[in-house]
């Protein structure tokens, strides 16, 4: 079957043949509402179009896809690039696959111009964070998510962790809960370090000060919440902040095994409001990223350096919104 030529696509979707021209051989100056246009055109007609990303090929590379929360945000880069004609090929550096190290090596082999790395070893300061500086130095288009590299000018994209974490407190405070306790991701992380930062300051805001006891460090797992739970619990905690959805479940599990109703005897919070946050049982207040601008941010960071501009490293910093469901509640007299 003949292809559908450049006029045929045009007359489809109302463009000019020039238009549909520029789009399909990778070229700049349409706008990315046209340039998606186009894209969708050619896809709905069963065209397999070899240039119309230009050579743009790119690599995102997040930790896991268990937890919902770095799907979500992979599947929205992945659209944010799609809309620049960029597409993108995601990898998860889980801990019995391939590491970040072994996909960037395969990726760059494969020839891709970009990459967007989230949650990698520039999460984790005191790693050896060596390669990326030699991938700068290699001028390879880079975006670092949720973490950084000190005086690595690369952008950064980031969720205000600290500040979420403060506004959880806050939250359980106001519900007349004092003893509040952190369920912490591993402590060499950054964004574990910030939870925790956010967490101390507000304690020591509204409480007047921390026992020790009711921080827990474990890993953001449903496993990890309810084994941090567990513990928090025999401290006499009476509200748990917990640093993803995947831990709140396990602390309102970890809850439950020990015959505590959640919000009646122990609130919860979580962290990211993924899809399961809103349907699980209680609905779960949580602390929302928002992944829509930080993917448009990370997008839009990695094309400027595609198409070549010369833009300062900016570190793009989001501040979360708390979302208020039906796993918090106010502190009963007894407790």
């Amino acid at each position: 079957m003949t292809p559908p030529s450049v006029r045929e696509i045009a007359r489809r979707i109302d463009l000019s043949p020039a238009t549909v021209s520029r789009v399909l051989n990778g070229r700049p100056g349409v706008a990315a509402d046209t340039r998606e246009r186009v894209l969708r055109a050619v896809r709905e007609m069963g065209v397999i179009n070899r240039s119309a990303t230009g050579g743009a090929l790119v690599g995102i590379i997040v930790p896991e896809l268990e937890n919902p929360a770095f799907a979500v945000l992979a599947g929205a880069v992945e659209s944010k690039l799609a809309a620049h004609g960029i597409i993108a090929v995601i990898g998860s550096s889980t801990k019995h696959g391939p590491t970040e190290l072994d996909y960037l090596g395969a990726l760059l082999a494969q020839g891709v111009r970009g990459l967007v790395l989230v949650s990698g070893r520039h999460a984790n300061p005191s790693a050896d964070h060596g390669f990326y500086r030699d991938l700068h130095r290699e001028r390879v288009p880079m975006v670092l998510v949720g973490g950084r590299v000190p005086d690595l000018p690369v952008p950064t994209v980031s969720c205000d962790e600290a500040t979420g974490t403060a506004m959880a407190v806050a939250h359980l405070h106001d519900l007349g809960h004092s003893r509040i306790g952190l369920a912490g991701g591993q402590r060499y992380l950054l964004p574990s370090q910030n939870r925790l930062r956010g967490y101390l300051a507000a304690m020591h805001r509204y409480v007047g000060g921390v026992d020790e006891r009711l921080y827990a460090e474990t890993d953001f797992t449903i496993s990890g919440g309810h084994s941090a739970a567990r513990r928090l619990l025999a401290a006499g905690a009476t509200a748990i902040v917990a640093g993803s959805d995947l831990m709140a479940l396990g602390a309102i599990a970890a809850a439950r095994d020990e015959g505590r109703d959640v919000p009646g005897d122990m609130s919860v919070v979580g962290y990211d409001d993924s899809f399961l946050a809103a349907h699980s049982g209680p609905s779960l207040t949580t602390l929302r990223q928002p992944i829509d601008e930080m993917a448009d941010a990370a997008a839009r960071a990695l094309v400027e350096q595609l198409n070549g501009y010369e833009t300062p490293a900016v570190d793009h910093l989001f501040r979360p919104s708390l979302v208020v469901r039906r796993s918090t509640g106010a502190l009963g007299p007894e407790r």
